[in-house]
């Protein structure tokens, strides 16, 4: 009896190690498609969207989470684009998705610079909507903030896109 337990026990210690060792999701890994599509909206030559990209780098560093509770019968896609090598600073956007024939249109609906402190998010810029969209906006901020990034070539992105069309809330003015 006490031989089994310790070959039990063996096999428990043995066997953890080995799935602890999964690589984690990270830069390296392929993008999702929506993502991807996210990214080449932020980079496009549109004059509205260049006002959201404020500053001048070669790549984004872009997480995401796809929210389809919050507005019934929408998509709402949370896009942060983060500045700091921490996950501390960074750009956070909401597009509406939809599809029209075999495109995806991504219209972009809010913004916020942000910055992560212990006791939770500062916007430096508040999003446009009030309270609930902050409150929405932090939350989709920490769940991008546990999940993986991607980065992205902003010269790559900038390439023409026959699978999206980008619109900005600014674009029905």
């Amino acid at each position: 009896m006490q031989r089994n337990r310790a070959l039990i026990l063996a096999l428990l210690i043995l066997s953890v190690p080995a799935c602890s060792q999964e690589p984690a999701a990270g830069p390296t890994d392929q993008p999702p498609a929506l993502l991807r599509q996210a990214a080449h909206c932020l980079v496009t030559d549109s004059p509205d969207m260049r006002k959201l990209f404020h500053e001048s780098r070669k790549e984004l560093d872009l997480g995401y989470y796809l929210d389809t509770k919050s507005y019934p019968g929408e998509q709402a896609l949370y896009v942060v684009d983060y500045s700091g090598p921490k996950l501390e600073k960074g750009l956070a956007y909401v597009f509406f998705v939809r599809q029209k024939d075999k495109r995806r249109i991504l219209r972009v609906e809010n913004n916020a610079s942000f910055i992560k402190k212990k006791k939770g998010i500062e916007f430096l810029e508040k999003p446009v909507g009030g309270v609930w969209t902050q409150e929405h906006l932090e939350e989709a901020i920490d769940r991008i903030g546990q999940d993986s990034m991607y980065l992205f070539s902003i010269k790559e992105m900038r390439a023409p896109s026959a699978d999206v069309s980008c619109e900005s809330y600014a674009d029905a003015r």
